[in-house]
């Protein structure tokens, strides 16, 4: 944790009826870390502006300024009414990626928060707002499900192909392993004599290890041990690894991760 200043905390919202649930999360992890959190919200100027008239894209401009800033400020109040968590709104009109990077680049977050894409996207994430967000931010990134609020009261980490030192890819999990009373689950995928060779992070204390061999269903294999398990966190390491099993994962496998894995993924800084 910071000596100097709070952990912040960035939520990403595209302001849909769920919209509530990936807060609410947001604010489960300040409360961890000791953290603030960011409420940000961007809306397409062409969503917007409709109008060839000047003076009638000027006033439908200041009305959606308004409906927007009502919505934002509702949202964070009845969040921050029930965690006790600041919450600070703001939005912006404009290209969504541009605007997004550019609040990344001016608030430095310590970890942005995402709700995981649907079948069906919203219409910010169906500009692939995830993927971007992997690739501009070298911090961590919380994908959680939108339909339920990340319970911390029974909290159980698993690791994904995390074989290097944990706590020194995310002063988060770190918090949340010492406030999980269950064991860490160590899963893998790799080719079987390798995977056979390798150890566990030698500061976790407690690892029960499961290790798969590459197949198809892999993911989905251990998206069910994970459930049977009741894990509800699972930090992914997206670095290149020193070890023999090559940990740093590209964009489509971290698709294909967030496809498979139905509990909340913690991605180590890059």
């Amino acid at each position: 944790m910071k000596n100097n200043n709070k952990y912040k905390v960035l939520v990403l919202s595209d302001l849909t009826d769920d919209s509530i649930n990936v807060l609410q999360t947001a604010t489960k992890v300040a409360q961890i870390i000791d953290g603030q959190v960011d409420l940000f919200h961007v809306r397409k100027a062409t969503n917007v502006v409709k109008q060839s008239n000047q003076l009638a894209a000027m006033r439908a401009i200041n009305d959606n300024y308004k409906a927007i800033e009502k919505e934002l400020n509702s949202l964070a109040g009845s969040v921050s009414e029930i965690d006790e968590i600041k919450i600070n709104p703001v939005f912006s009109f404009g290209n969504i990626k541009k605007q997004i990077e550019n609040h990344i680049e001016t608030t430095k977050p310590d970890i942005v928060v995402l709700g995981k894409r649907k079948s069906v996207k919203p219409a910010l994430f169906g500009d692939k707002i995830i993927p971007f967000v992997l690739k501009k931010f070298k911090g961590e990134v919380l994908l959680i499900d939108k339909d339920t609020v990340w319970d911390t009261q029974a909290l159980s980490v698993g690791l994904f192909n995390a074989t290097d030192n944990v706590d020194s890819n995310s002063q988060f999990i770190h918090h949340v392993i010492a406030r999980s009373e269950k064991p860490v689950r160590a899963f893998k995928v790799a080719d079987k004599t390798i995977a056979e060779n390798e150890g566990n992070d030698p500061t976790l204390k407690e690892v029960v290890s499961y290790i798969f061999e590459k197949h198809d269903d892999a993911l989905k294999t251990i998206s069910n041990y994970m459930s049977k398990n009741k894990v509800n966190l699972m930090f992914v390491d997206r670095k290149p690894s020193t070890s023999k099993v090559a940990t740093g994962l590209s964009i489509s496998e971290l698709n294909n991760l967030i496809d498979n894995l139905k509990a909340p993924l913690l991605l180590s800084r890059s």
